[in-house]
């Protein structure tokens, strides 16, 4: 498993901005899919990017307790629209903290529990979901992008 320093991470200070996941259904709605992103990360996560990535975007998300994001495969909207799609688009999903009880990712019906901090995992079309059913918030960083 690749692991990037991220020993610097604190939620304090970001610009988080509270969103949901979209879309909805009978089962998933704003009561159960909130989360908080803001485009910032610590600094361990930002050089990785910069020395590995020829376009990134970079940002953290924070999941809140009885939240979940379900089944989906990403689009990279936004990066496609700042930097298109003439690469192959990567997203490393990095846990900036270890792992906590009632804290879930699975990707393509295998699912990570026991997660160090800064340990990455690695998607590009893998249907993927997250969930938090434990007793704190779950943190997590993206770097979207282009391989060097």
């Amino acid at each position: 498993i690749m692991n990037i320093d991220c020993d610097k991470f604190t939620d304090k200070g970001s610009d988080w901005k509270q969103g949901f996941v979209y879309p909805q259904d009978e089962f998933y709605t704003d009561a159960n899919t909130k989360y908080y992103k803001c485009y910032n990360a610590p600094e361990g996560i930002l050089k990785f990017a910069k020395e590995n990535f020829s376009n990134s975007i970079v940002n953290m998300m924070k999941q809140p307790p009885g939240n979940f994001i379900p089944y989906h495969t990403d689009g990279f909207f936004i990066f496609k629209e700042r930097f298109g799609d003439d690469k192959p688009i990567y997203r490393y999903q990095i846990f900036l903290e270890d792992w906590q009880p009632g804290h879930y990712f699975e990707v393509e019906g295998k699912s990570w529990a026991g997660w160090k901090k800064g340990d990455v995992c690695v998607l590009q079309q893998e249907r993927h979901v997250s969930g938090n059913a434990g007793g704190t918030y779950k943190y997590t960083s993206q770097i979207t992008g282009t391989l060097k």
